[in-house]
């Protein structure tokens, strides 16, 4: 009896100790599930917020390159927009050896380079280097025009020094304001590439004399 006794105690320890190596088997596997998700979870974390940055980072280029390109577009404009007035006021007066064939030339660059202000934006800046290009324009006609006219024997160059007519006075006056207009927007871009650029006022640029 006693011998049963003590197989049976034996057996009941035995099972506590067997059912204590599985609990802390389970145990053990909980943490290790656990410890698991908890790295699967800092791994996913890790790589959104690497992803993140590299996004950050590809959207900083970006707009890094999209404003050098934008201002890039403006100055060369503008240095094409000087280039063409001077072309034309060389035909107008016939300096500096002018023909016909290098004002046009310098004239259809600006063109060019309008269109390139065109596709890189911002509106503002392509509707102030618009108004420009549509001035520089009229210039370009009148020194054509007139150019051909002398060279036909049907009109005299004005002698140099003296005034030029009403419109044409206002033409270059009205040129002068949208070449500060310009600059204006320009600089105002090139500060603050998220700033709200002023809109072309067409009164403001003719002015109270010419807007009536």
């Amino acid at each position: 009896m006693g011998a049963l006794l003590g197989a049976g105690a034996g057996v009941f320890v035995g099972g506590l100790a067997l059912y204590g190596a599985l609990h802390q088997a389970q145990a053990a596997r909980r943490a290790a599930e656990v410890a698991a998700r908890a790295a699967e979870q800092a791994a996913e974390t890790a790589a959104q917020a690497t992803q993140q940055a590299t996004e950050r980072a590809a959207r900083a280029a970006y707009e890094q390159w999209r404003h050098v390109s934008r201002r890039d577009a403006a100055v060369a404009f503008a240095l094409a927009a000087d280039e063409a007035e001077s072309a034309a006021t060389d035909l107008e007066h016939g300096w500096n050896n002018a023909t016909q064939e290098v004002e046009q030339a310098a004239y259809r660059a600006m063109w060019r380079a309008l269109a390139l202000v065109e596709a890189e934006g911002p509106e503002p800046l392509f509707s102030r280097a618009k108004s420009i290009a549509d001035s520089v324009a009229v210039l370009s006609e009148y020194a054509v025009t007139l150019h051909l006219e002398v060279a036909a024997g049907r009109e005299e160059r004005p002698p140099d020094g003296s005034p030029p007519d009403y419109e044409h006075a206002m033409l270059v006056n009205r040129l002068m304001r949208e070449r500060r207009k310009f600059r204006e927007v320009l600089r105002c871009y090139l500060d603050d590439p998220e700033a709200v650029l002023p809109e072309l006022n067409t009164r403001d640029e003719w002015g109270p004399d010419l807007a009536a």
